[in-house]
């Protein structure tokens, strides 16, 4: 399953807050895709997983999604 990943949020960058906002694309397949299915657009969620290129020939990174943990 392919879906948009929405993030924003603050890092500390050398003593200064700095902004971040981003989407990212994402990928899951297996057990985790039908957790993913089951939840409704604009769940806050933590979502860990590796990066990866999407294909050999194209290198722009992928988030494939490992485990998810919604927010309460």
């Amino acid at each position: 399953m392919h879906c948009q990943l929405e993030h924003s949020g603050q890092a500390n960058e050398v003593g200064v807050a700095r902004k971040i906002q981003m989407n990212v694309e994402a990928i899951t397949i297996g057990p985790i895709q039908k957790d993913l299915e089951r939840m409704d657009l604009g769940t806050e969620a933590v979502f860990e997983g590796f990066l990866a290129p999407k294909t050999l020939r194209n290198q722009r990174l992928v988030f494939h999604i490992t485990h998810i943990q919604l927010k309460n």
